[in-house]
């Protein structure tokens, strides 16, 4: 029996007064962490939950839970989230454990209890979500299916219930949505279509978050690892609150309860963790309040305490639920032994602190009561308008970083900032990109020629398999030539690899065109002819099919301007050499300068021969006993020229011999200087007195221009002599603006040496001084007529798709022709050696024995090289032996005309003239 306390005295106002100061404790959520009331000393973990409020009352004092209601509704600033629930006033019948119906009264509470909870009378940061309550709930009001056919039913319902409830009508209307979908692609439609079952069987099958799904599985009541589905453990739960056809019989009703006050309490606590994807849940700074009055033993009210204190032992969960319950006696069996005696109501902050301490041995031994604090009520009347109590509610206002405005303006910030960060990293990204793409001629690192290429001083550097960027083109007809020249190359490597490929058999090597590429008007056609000329004698290779017929892939290297970074274009191809087996040499090079001199004796170094098409210096030979050329040297060039000249001009007894000079030895012209050295020579033993003009490339004070010495060429005291020209095209122009302006119409006799021929070959700068008449030597001299072309300029014409005509006047210089040869060179070397492997020393052996066959009656397959330049006869040097030249003519306002051709072996005065 019930020991009655006294209550004399006590007012209603002081009972609500206490029970508001132990809501004030119980729902104040702290700032960190989940122990509610921010009890002094109190740590995280210690002693961790909220009673079980059990407020035993006198009829009399039915009204205390609504009076109690009233203030969480008008707590400060806001109300505290709450849900009422009033039993109905049954027959109370006495027996033990739950009665037959009990699942469904439990149910019945927990269902009017969650929609007070979500409903909108509470605050936007109050409203709580049940997804696992609700999925719970409607498994087991699903009818149950006593076929096959059952399992697959209930998916069905599932899905369309997953779809239904994901539909997202509230955002987007169906009608503007069907409206979208029928004016998208039909693969969009399609998507559209499958998508969402594909993701509802992800979240079923845990492929994908789905929390309710998941939760089902591993939640501790029914077994739900049998059968282990969430089908499966579905077909299990149906019709459990389906009048008629409760599966109490299949399954454990006290489990089955269980299963769904878990689900509710366990949509509670997710809504109110913490974590970074529920920042808003830090705006929620009260735990809710479920009052359940009027409970006893036959509605239902009593067994919901008990279930949700047994679920709180079971799981060891914190709840951040507060529930107070008002009956007239003890819950959960309306017994009241001295251990559970109520406490009275004025005491209740004390009780709480008593509970909380002795909370954890109880809950780990699993009490029946461990989670109940019962208050002893006095019998007071509680009726509306009474002097309010002197405590009152409060809500801890809502941290600033949890305010939605703040939130959107830190998020709009964070956003910023990672976008900002973003674009500077991905910009910092693309400009280092940029920068790596322009330090390597354009190219990205993909690109099989990015390590290959680079950028010195505004030249693409380098070795290539397709064309070599030049960035200072000053025509862009000659550059488009120059370009299509190069891509054709480049073309024709595929096809030479493809074929290889295919008929492995064939003698297979790469070569490499190292030349001074620049964007000035005489370098582009004069590379532009050259690459003509190798692309030729590559096309013609390719045509053959014969097993012996070699294959020759030409890759494109530039070593600057002015020959300048030969050294670094060398330290490529090192590499190049190391990975490409197949590379036996170079040809092409230009420019008898020093640094053409030192790249050569470094391609040496490495093992690579080189087979020059213009160089004639008469010591570069001297710099690698790798080298060879197919031009003549620059004696045999100066020793024609004299012998010309007194043939021609037998009254003249003096040559002036006009060539370059620089106290710099890196700007010295080896050529000019080597040229003008023989010139002097040569001139001087057929007899003519020599006197020498020097000029300066570079300008200063001090310095003598070209153009000065071709004015001081005019006059009285040079009328017997002869005025030989050993300089770069360029120069010549000077000379003859020189002479232009002083004497144009009486101008001196003029011989100029092999590389003016680049000039000749340029008819837009011919036809700046056509009123001056000259004389150019000449290493080869290209077609002067279309019906007389050769095998070489048909094959330049058909892969250039060019007409014959078209390259008459570029093929003057004799360019092509020489690289042809070059090329023609590597070809024949492969030819004699007779075998599909060798290395560039094989090569090398057998360019030196082209034409040892003259000197010493040897193996046939040492015969001279008839090329298109002439015959080429190394005789075991590397010079070829009295290589043919000849002498073109340009006369006033008139065509260049060949004059004479020098063979090998001839005597000075059997140098023919050309067949009419």
């Amino acid at each position: 029996m019930i020991e009655h306390i006294a209550t004399e005295g006590v007012s209603s106002p002081e009972v609500v007064d206490e029970l508001v100061k132990l809501l004030q404790n119980l729902t104040e959520r702290p700032r960190f962490g989940e122990l509610p009331g921010g009890r002094p000393g109190a740590r995280a973990g210690d002693n961790r939950g909220v009673p079980l409020v059990c407020l035993v009352r006198e009829p009399a004092s039915a009204g205390l839970l609504r009076m109690l209601r009233a203030h969480l509704h008008g707590a400060h600033p806001g109300r505290v989230p709450h849900a009422y629930h009033c039993f109905p006033d049954t027959d109370e019948t006495d027996g033990a454990g739950p009665a037959p119906s009990s699942l469904k009264r439990v149910s019945a509470v927990l269902v009017s209890v969650a929609r007070d909870l979500s409903s909108g009378a509470n605050s936007r940061y109050g409203r709580h979500g049940f997804p696992r309550f609700e999925l719970v709930y409607w498994l087991m009001n699903q009818p149950a299916g006593g076929d096959h056919e059952s399992g697959a039913t209930l998916f069905s319902r599932l899905r369309e219930r997953h779809l239904s409830t994901n539909s997202g009508d509230d955002l987007i209307p169906r009608e503007a949505l069907e409206t979208g979908t029928a004016a998208a692609p039909w693969w969009v439609r399609v998507v559209l279509k499958l998508a969402p079952s594909f993701w509802f069987r992800a979240k079923l099958g845990g492929l994908a978050p789905g929390g309710e799904y998941r939760w089902l599985l591993h939640q501790p009541y029914l077994a739900p690892h049998d059968p282990g589905t969430v089908v499966g453990f579905a077909e299990r739960l149906g019709s459990a609150l389906v009048p008629g056809q409760g599966a109490e019989s299949r399954e454990d009703p006290g489990q089955l309860a269980a299963l769904l006050v878990n689900a509710f309490l366990e949509d509670v606590r997710q809504t109110y963790q913490r974590s970074l994807r529920r920042l808003l849940s830090g705006r929620r700074t009260a735990y809710p309040v479920v009052m359940l009055d009027g409970i006893r033993r036959d509605n239902g009210g009593y067994a919901l305490l008990k279930l949700i204190n047994d679920v709180r032992n079971d799981t060891g969960a914190f709840d951040p639920l507060v529930v107070i319950s008002g009956s007239e006696k003890v819950p959960p069996d309306a017994a009241a032994v001295d251990d559970r005696a109520p406490t009275p109501v004025l005491q209740a902050n004390q009780a709480y602190e008593t509970w909380t301490r002795k909370l954890a041995t109880n809950s780990r031994t699993r009490r029946p009561t461990a989670w109940f604090l019962p208050l002893r009520v006095p019998p007071v009347t509680f009726e509306p308008g009474e002097v309010q109590p002197t405590a009152t509610l409060t809500v801890r206002s809502a941290p600033l970083w949890s305010r939605a405005s703040v939130l959107t303006v830190v998020g709009i910030l964070l956003l910023a900032s990672v976008l900002a960060l973003g674009y500077w990293r991905v910009d910092s990204l693309l400009e280092a990109a940029s920068v790596e793409r322009a330090n390597h001629c354009g190219r990205d690192k993909a690109d099989p020629n990015f390590s290959t290429l680079r950028m010195f001083g505004g030249e693409c550097v380098g070795v290539s398999s397709d064309a070599i960027p030049v960035f200072d083109k000053v025509d862009d007809a000659r550059g488009k030539k120059f370009d299509n020249a190069q891509n054709k190359i480049a073309e024709q490597n595929k096809a030479v690899v493809k074929a290889h490929d295919e008929h492995s058999e064939r003698p297979y090597a790469t070569v490499v065109y190292v030349s001074a590429l620049s964007g000035q008007s005489d370098d582009l056609t004069t590379n532009t002819a050259r690459l003509m000329g190798v692309a030729a004698k590559q096309a013609q290779l390719l045509e053959r099919t014969g097993k012996s017929d070699p294959l020759v892939r030409v890759l494109l290297g530039n070593a600057g301007r002015k020959m300048q970074h030969g050294g670094e274009l060398v330290d490529t191809l090192r590499t190049l050499v190391e990975q490409d087996k197949s590379i036996v040499g170079v040809l092409g090079m230009a420019q008898s300068r020093k640094p053409t001199l030192d790249t050569i004796a470094k391609l040496g170094d490495i093992g690579l021969p080189v087979v020059a098409a213009t160089l004639s210096v008469d010591s570069i030979p001297l710099n690698s006993a790798l080298y060879f050329q197919v031009s003549p040297n620059n004696d045999r060039e100066a020793q024609v020229a004299a012998s010309y000249a007194r043939v021609t001009h037998p009254g003249k007894t003096g040559a002036v011999i006009v060539h370059s000079d620089s106290d710099d030895e890196a700007l010295r012209d080896t050529y000019s200087v080597n040229l003008g050295a023989d010139f002097d020579a040569r001139f001087r033993k057929a007899g003519f007195e020599v006197a020498q003009a020097v000029y300066n490339t570079e300008s200063g004070v001090g310095k003598v221009d070209v153009r000065e010495i071709g004015q001081g060429l005019c006059g009285s005291s040079h009328q017997d002599e002869v005025v030989v020209f050993a300089g770069r095209p360029d120069e010549f122009r000077g000379l003859l603006d020189g002479i232009a302006s002083a004497c144009k119409d009486d101008a001196p006799v003029l011989l100029a040496g092999d590389d003016v021929m680049r000039y000749v070959a340029d008819g837009q700068l011919r036809d700046q001084h056509p009123e001056i008449a000259y004389d150019v030597l000449s290493f080869a001299v290209g077609t002067t007529a279309c019906e007389r072309s050769t095998a070489m300029y048909k094959t330049m014409a058909r892969i250039f798709d060019t007409v014959c005509e078209d390259l008459v006047d570029s093929s003057l210089g004799g360019q092509s022709e020489l690289a042809f040869d070059t090329l023609e060179v590597y070809s024949h070397a492969m030819l004699q050696l007779k075998t599909a492997t060798f290395t560039s020393g094989h090569v090398w052996k057998a360019i030196s024995d082209i034409g040892r066959l003259r000197v010493e009656g040897a193996d046939p397959g040492f015969a001279p090289l008839s090329g298109e330049s002439g015959e080429i006869a190394f005789l075991g040097g590397q010079v070829p032996h009295e290589k043919r030249i000849s002498v073109i003519h340009v006369d006033k306002y008139q065509a260049p005309v060949l004059v004479v051709t020098c063979e090998p072996d001839s005597a000075d005065d059997r140098c023919r003239a050309p067949e009419q």
